[in-house]
C-alpha cells in the first residue's frame, strides 16, 4: 500500500459505485509508503489551518476517488490560498508520478514526530492519531468505498473501518477542528449517511454529510454540466471536456488530466448492492445529506453546510458574496442530477426552487421518487434493518423500512409512500440560512 499526502494526479477510469466492490471487502495491498503535499511545500505546518482529504479504499475504482479528491482540492486552493491542503491517499502511485504533478514528497519531518512507516498500513486508530497532529482542521473530506457502517480505509488491513465506534479514540479529534473556520466533514461514498455521518457529527460537534444510497462518479461534459461517467447515463452527442472552465472562475481552467473534472454524487435512486437483497433498498435520497446531531446555539450546522457548498465542484464557483441566481444554480446542481433524459435536470430544478418558495412536497430523486427517505438533521424517519449473526450485519439482508415495521414483518410489507417530502426543502433552507449568516445576517 502506498500512502500519499499529495496534490494532483491524472486520468479518468472506469465508472463504478463507491461501495464495497464485492462480497469480499479484503484484497492484497502493497507496503510502500509515500507522503507528499499539495502546495509544493516541502514540510507541512501542523499548526496551520488545514484542509484534509482522505482517499480510502479504491479497489476496482482505479484513480476516480483520487481525482474526485483533487478536483475538490483545487477548489480549496482557489478559495483558501493561505490554507494548507493535505491528502492522505491509500492508493498505488509511484514517486515519479507524484512528483510529476508538482507535489512534493515529504520526509519524516513532514508529520512532526510521526515516522512515515507508521502510516504504511492505515488503520482507523493510526489515521485518527495522525490527524490529531494537525491542530487547526477546517474540513475533512473522505472519498472511496464505504458501507452503511463506516468508511473503508485500506484493503486487507485490520481495523480499516472509520465508523461510529471505530476507532475507540475517534471522539478525540473534536479538539482539532478550527472552530473559527466553520468546520465540517463530508463522506463521499456509499451509504455514509446511514449511521456514520450522524455519529461523527455527535462525536466531533460539526456538520457531517453522507450518502443514503450508492455514490457514483460524475464528470464534466461538453454542455457544461456534470453527469455520471457512463455513456449510458448521459445524452447522446455529449463528450467529456478536457478542461474545467466551470468550477473555478475566470483565469483558472485546470486540465482534466491534472485531476480537476471528477466529483462524487449519490445515484438517482435507492441503493442496490452487496448489502441489499436482490430488490435493493426500499428508500433512498440522491444527494449528500448533512447531519448535525449536537447542541448548536451558534448555528454551526448552517454555517458549515454553506461553507461546504462553496467548495463543491459545480457549474460555477460561488462564495458568500455571490448573487442569488448563481447560488440557486449551484444548489440545483447539488440536488438535481444530469440524466440520459436531457429534460430531467431542468424539470428537477424548477420543482426544487418552487418547493423552497412554496413549501410544496418535493423530492429530486428520479428513481422511486415516492420513496425518498424523510430525514431531519439528527437522523431519518425510516429505520435501517439487517439480519444479524453474532452481532454482525449480513450481506444482502439490509433494507430501509417504515418506522412502524416490526421485526416479524417482511420489508416488502413496510414500504408506504412518502407524502410529506420536506427533507429536501429543509436542507436547501438550511444552506441558504448558512449563507445569510456568513454574510453577517441573522
Amino acid at each position: 500500500m502506498k500512502r500519499l499526502v499529495l496534490g494532483l494526479l491524472a486520468a479518468l477510469a472506469i465508472g463504478l459505485p463507491a461501495c464495497a466492490a464485492s462480497d469480499s471487502e479484503d484484497a492484497d495491498s502493497s507496503d510502500d509508503a509515500l507522503v507528499a503535499s499539495f502546495h509544493r511545500q516541502g514540510i507541512t505546518d501542523l499548526s496551520k489551518t488545514t484542509r484534509i482529504l482522505l482517499v480510502g479504499d479504491s479497489d476496482e475504482l482505479a484513480d476516480l476517488p483520487l481525482h474526485a479528491a483533487t478536483t475538490r482540492a483545487q477548489r480549496y486552493q482557489q478559495l483558501y490560498p493561505h490554507d494548507q491542503i493535505i491528502l492522505f491517499v491509500t492508493k498505488d502511485a509511484s514517486a515519479d508520478l507524484v512528483s510529476a504533478t508538482g507535489s512534493t514528497v515529504l520526509q519524516r519531518e513532514g508529520l512532526g514526530q510521526a515516522a512515515i512507516s507508521d502510516l504504511s498500513t492505515l488503520t482507523a486508530e493510526k489515521l485518527i492519531a495522525a490527524l490529531r497532529r494537525f491542530t487547526r482542521i477546517a474540513s475533512l473530506d473522505f472519498f472511496g468505498h464505504s458501507s452503511p457502517f463506516g468508511a473503508l480505509l485500506e484493503n486487507g488491513t485490520p481495523d480499516h473501518t472509520l465508523g461510529p465506534d471505530t476507532p475507540t479514540n475517534i471522539a478525540a479529534l473534536a479538539d482539532n477542528f478550527a472552530r473559527d473556520t466553520n468546520p465540517y466533514a463530508t463522506l463521499n461514498g456509499c451509504n455514509g449517511g446511514t449511521y456514520t455521518a450522524a455519529a461523527l457529527s455527535r462525536a466531533w460537534h460539526i456538520p457531517v454529510s453522507g450518502a443514503l444510497t450508492a455514490s457514483n462518479f460524475e464528470i464534466l461534459l461538453s454542455d457544461g454540466r456534470w453527469y455520471p461517467n457512463e455513456k449510458t447515463d448521459y445524452p447522446d452527442g455529449l463528450t467529456p471536456t478536457t478542461v474545467n472552465d466551470k468550477s473555478f472562475g475566470p483565469g483558472l481552467t485546470p486540465a482534466c488530466s491534472t485531476g480537476a473534472c471528477v466529483r462524487m454524487k449519490p445515484q438517482n435512486s435507492p441503493y442496490w448492492g452487496i448489502w441489499s437483497p436482490d430488490t435493493g433498498f426500499q428508500y433512498g435520497l440522491n444527494y449528500y445529506k448533512f447531519f448535525c446531531d449536537y447542541d448548536d446555539p451558534t448555528n454551526t450546522c448552517a454555517k458549515g453546510m454553506a461553507t461546504s457548498l462553496f467548495a463543491y465542484p459545480s457549474i460555477k464557483p460561488i462564495d458568500k458574496t455571490s448573487s442569488a441566481a448563481d447560488i440557486n444554480d449551484v444548489i440545483a446542481d447539488f440536488f438535481c442530477d444530469g440524466a440520459k433524459d436531457a429534460t430531467w435536470f431542468d424539470t428537477c430544478k424548477a420543482g426544487l426552487l418552487s418547493a423552497v418558495s412554496t413549501g410544496a412536497a418535493f423530492s429530486p430523486m428520479k428513481g422511486s421518487n415516492d420513496y425518498s427517505l424523510e430525514c431531519d438533521f439528527k437522523g431519518c424517519e425510516q429505520k435501517f434493518r439487517c439480519t444479524m449473526q453474532n452481532g454482525v450485519p449480513q450481506y444482502h439482508t439490509c433494507q430501509w423500512v417504515s418506522k412502524a415495521c416490526t421485526d416479524a414483518q417482511p420489508a416488502t410489507s413496510c414500504r408506504p409512500k412518502v407524502a410529506t417530502k420536506q427533507t429536501t426543502t429543509r436542507e436547501v433552507k438550511r444552506y441558504l440560512e448558512g449563507i445569510q449568516l456568513l454574510r453577517g445576517g441573522r
